[in-house]
């Protein structure tokens, strides 16, 4: 759903008319109608990593599916203003923040942003939120260089009224040049509000960039499995990760001949307004936590983002921490145990002990 469908109701008519610019800030989220799983491929991603900064860890897990959101803060307490908030995704492990730069953001709020993602201790995904801004985005990487190396070209354009042509215009037009700005960035579409997108729109873009020559060098998708769905329904989607994935790995393989990155740079279990009040029930969200974090590992998920830290959405629901008080909630504790089981042990250095010297 899109990300009015995630905010109090009193900012709906702002952030709907807004959303009718083409020229508007990009949103965030699934499409209600949420397509069902496809036929897995056959074709898995790689296992080694490709991604800038990205590790394999155990059990050949990518460290960067251990990611969370920064989007639009609709509280003045949020990841971005609360150290103790940044100070906990870092003890936890936390390898990836996907932050939504805003479309003619001066300098302040860019620092601002990426300060928090350096401060958390990840590395950045950062989201070009106006693909037709071509100044601001060429200012954006120019400001970041090396300090965010992964970028996605816009945000759900399938469910934000855009285009595949339009899409594919500027994707050809801006991508060429953000690449000589800073040679080391990797840039990632369609950014679809699922695997399929609205109107087939993750193959129509795939199909699009084959043949243009314009490849990405990573293809993302968001999935939310659920849709006001009881409890145990829901919990039931939680596998889905892996269908999904290797669904638009092998899309990816037949269509450009080539295997590449696959992520989910949007994540969690239900994108409604607010969504159901099970996701508030330890023992539900924990369990749908680690079942799609272990899914992810299964279909060879090379990034992903849960959504979100602390920004109020759905009404505060679908945060990781309580924004009222910090505090984090079960599924921040969720995914801090599950980088516990994933991540390689530190090596330890032993200093070998001198021999004891003898006399003749």
């Amino acid at each position: 759903m899109a990300l009015y469908s995630r905010l109090p109701l009193r900012q709906l008519k702002y952030w709907i008319a807004l959303s009718l610019l083409f020229s508007g800030v990009a949103c965030s989220g699934n499409s209600t109608n949420v397509s069902s799983p496809q036929k897995p491929a056959k074709k898995v991603l790689s296992t080694t990593a490709s991604l800038p900064g990205q590790q394999m860890w155990k059990m050949g897990a990518s460290s960067f599916l251990f990611g969370t959101n920064d989007t639009y803060e609709w509280s003045e307490h949020n990841v971005q203003t609360d150290s103790a908030i940044q100070d906990a995704l870092r003890h936890a492990g936390f390898t990836l923040m996907r932050s939504f730069f805003p479309d003619n953001a001066n300098d302040a709020v860019i620092e601002r942003r990426i300060q928090t993602i350096e401060n958390s201790g990840a590395h950045c995904l950062g989201v070009i939120t106006n693909i037709a801004d071509t100044a601001f985005n060429e200012h954006l990487v120019h400001y970041l260089g090396k300090r965010c190396l992964m970028y996605e070209f816009g945000n759900e354009p399938d469910y934000d009224n855009i285009t595949l042509n339009q899409y594919l215009a500027q994707w050809n037009n801006e991508i060429p040049k953000l690449r000589q700005i800073n040679s080391q960035a990797v840039f990632i579409g369609p950014v679809t509000s699922d695997n399929q997108g609205k109107n087939d729109f993750m193959r129509g873009f795939l199909e699009g960039v084959n043949a243009s020559h314009v490849l990405p060098d990573a293809v993302s998708f968001h999935w939310y499995p659920c849709y006001r769905d009881t409890e145990q329904h829901c919990l039931d989607k939680a596998d889905s990760y892996k269908q999904v994935a290797q669904n638009v790995s092998g899309m990816v393989h037949d269509i450009l001949g080539k295997n590449l990155p696959v992520g989910i740079t949007e994540w969690n279990y239900d994108p409604g307004n607010p969504p159901p009040s099970y996701g508030d029930n330890q023992d539900f969200i924990t369990k749908f936590s680690t079942h799609a974090l272990a899914s992810m590992v299964q279909g060879g998920v090379a990034f992903a983002c849960q959504f979100d830290a602390a920004s109020y959405s759905g009404y505060g629901r679908l945060d990781m921490f309580n924004v009222y008080n910090d505090d984090p909630k079960p599924q921040y504790y969720a995914i801090k145990s599950t980088i516990e089981q994933y991540r390689p042990s530190p090596v330890t250095m032993v200093t070998p002990t001198p021999p004891i010297s003898s006399t003749r």
